[in-house]
């Protein structure tokens, strides 16, 4: 019994200071970044306010996408870091009177990022909040999304996901919902361990 106590003093020490730094660790914005890496935070909870979407699923499709590259384009040609392409951009510029000028804006994480907002609010209410179909439509266009909407409601989330025909559009979802997942499991994290 002696050997027991003699062994839990020895490791005592060890375990409280393994504690205090795992404490101090989880209190650093250094820690949180590495656990969801997302950049143009302060872009992003912005228009999270003003288009009531939330910012970590903007941020999952902005890390699906781009990577957080503000210079990328894809070989279709989309542009930025939401990937948009420069009409459908310009159609929804006009339609929510964003100062937008021609496609080199969408070089602009600003401008981006707030038509990407736009656009995925309005996909939200043209799926009646259906994440999956909205991702989908996002990717391949409304005409795809609409189609696939066409059989009425999935029971579940793979259901929903199985009928999208485009493998590279079921992947694009299938990681968002990943990503957006992972990101919102360490805010809950960093809530829960109360830190801002």
């Amino acid at each position: 019994m002696n050997d027991k106590k003699s062994n839990i003093r020895k490791i005592l020490p060890a375990v409280v200071l393994i504690l205090l730094v795992l404490f101090a660790v989880a209190g650093s914005d250094w820690f949180w970044n590495a656990l969801s890496p997302i950049t143009y935070k302060s872009l992003l909870y912005r228009n999270a306010g003003i288009y009531k979407v939330d910012p970590l699923l903007v941020a999952a499709i902005i890390k699906c996408e781009s990577t957080f590259n503000p210079m990328a384009v894809s070989s279709a040609g989309a542009v930025g870091l939401m990937q948009l392409m420069p009409e459908t951009a310009e159609e929804l510029a006009l339609e929510k009177k964003i100062d937008y000028v021609n496609s080199e804006e969408l070089y602009k994480p600003e401008i981006n990022i707030e038509i990407g907002f736009y656009y995925i609010q309005k996909l939200r209410k043209r799926y009646k909040g259906n994440l999956v179909l909205s991702l989908a439509a996002y990717n391949a266009g409304l005409r795809k999304g609409d189609e696939w909407a066409s059989g009425g409601a999935g029971k579940d989330e793979n259901e929903e996901l199985n009928r999208i025909t485009y493998r590279e559009t079921r992947q694009f979802v299938s990681d968002v919902l990943t990503t957006y997942s992972q990101f919102k499991m360490a805010r809950k994290i960093k809530r829960l361990l109360q830190f801002k």
